[in-house]
């Protein structure tokens, strides 16, 4: 996070501006008179602003949204006890890439003079939020049964949805204008070009909320790993531990996707790390893969915004270019797993 603060197209030294920042507001509050020359108090308000209100927030919002999006993976791979699981498998971002791509090119805030400033500005999250959910409750719907949410139908139902989604990205696309169609194409590719500080705060207490809750269900998800039958004789309440799980994993996964775009790899490739560094038990397992998160979107974030300064890649490319031959290698190291020691 340091080195995310620190780097870009603005090199900053952090402490040595907090320290100057605090020495100009104690001078400013004792009347303390200073010689400080036109140029240089202008360079100090410059690096003061990029520090405080554009790099620590997106720092901050970047890796709780690494945290939402590993520990949603982690408990998406548990609950249907695949490795290779990821919340994207269940429609959540297809949904919402679909209802953002409609809100861009065939329903803009702009077409609806009624629509104040304040909601215009997150018109784009609020469509991608709805298409997520409206996205898990199909899936839901055709998923259920009278013993519950079936995993084989619930992966089903997901791969049918994402590409009923797809189908209606291309649609949009086709007819779109071109400021539409380039704005839809960076948010499928994911930015956090947006983040401030009010966007900050609304993911971290989200990321509480969620956090707490899955971690509240790591006993229920070490269970669902020796398989359903035997969770259930052992005393849990299957049907609805999964239904808590699936909600809170849609309601992360949604949040992240309205304010940055699709953001991949990270729900697929952490989980799978932090299980071969440090286990299966959810109890270590779950915060690991939130800290990893974090790590690995910060620096993902730091390179998007560091390769080609001053210009900014979108950071689903970087954590795809990441996450893609990485993963490759774990299943590489591991293929004696995957195919029964053969």
């Amino acid at each position: 996070m340091y080195l995310s603060v620190t780097n870009g197209s603005i090199e900053i030294n952090a402490w040595q501006l907090i320290f100057a920042h605090i020495e100009g507001l104690y001078n400013q509050a004792f009347g303390v008179t200073q010689q400080i020359t036109a140029n240089t108090e202008l360079s100090n308000a410059t690096q003061w602003y990029v520090f405080a209100q554009l790099r620590l927030p997106r720092v901050i919002m970047t890796s709780l949204i690494g945290a939402l999006l590993a520990t949603a993976g982690c408990t998406m791979q548990g609950l249907v006890r695949n490795p290779l699981a990821d919340p994207g498998l269940i429609g959540i971002s297809g949904g919402a890439a679909a209802a953002a791509a409609v809100s861009m090119a065939v329903m803009p805030a702009s077409a609806f003079s009624f629509i104040p400033p304040a909601m215009a500005s997150i018109w784009v999250g609020i469509w991608a939020f709805l298409g997520a959910l409206a996205a898990v409750l199909l899936v839901l719907k055709f998923s259920n049964s009278a013993h519950g949410v079936s995993v084989a139908a619930l992966i089903l139902a997901g791969v049918a949805i994402n590409a009923f989604t797809g189908t209606i990205i291309g649609a949009v696309s086709y007819v779109a204008s071109d400021d539409a169609l380039r704005q839809i194409s960076y948010w499928t590719m994911g930015s956090l070009a947006g983040a401030n500080w009010n966007k900050a705060l609304i993911v971290a207490i989200t990321c509480a909320l969620a956090f707490a809750g899955l971690f509240s269900m790591r006993n229920a998800l070490n269970l669902l790993a020796l398989g359903e039958g035997e969770a259930a004789y052992m005393g849990l309440d299957v049907k609805r531990y999964k239904k808590r799980m699936l909600w809170l994993v849609t309601f992360c996964v949604a949040l992240a996707t309205a304010l940055c775009g699709i953001i991949g790899f990270v729900g697929l490739v952490v989980p799978h790390i932090c299980r071969t560094i440090f286990g299966v038990n959810h109890r270590i397992l779950l915060p690991a893969s939130a800290l990893v998160g974090a790590l690995l979107l910060s620096a993902a974030d730091t390179l998007s915004r560091s390769l080609f300064s001053p210009m900014e890649i979108p950071i689903g490319i970087v954590t795809s270019a990441i996450g893609a031959p990485f993963f490759l290698y774990l299943l590489w190291q591991q293929k004696g797993v995957f195919s029964g020691g053969q």
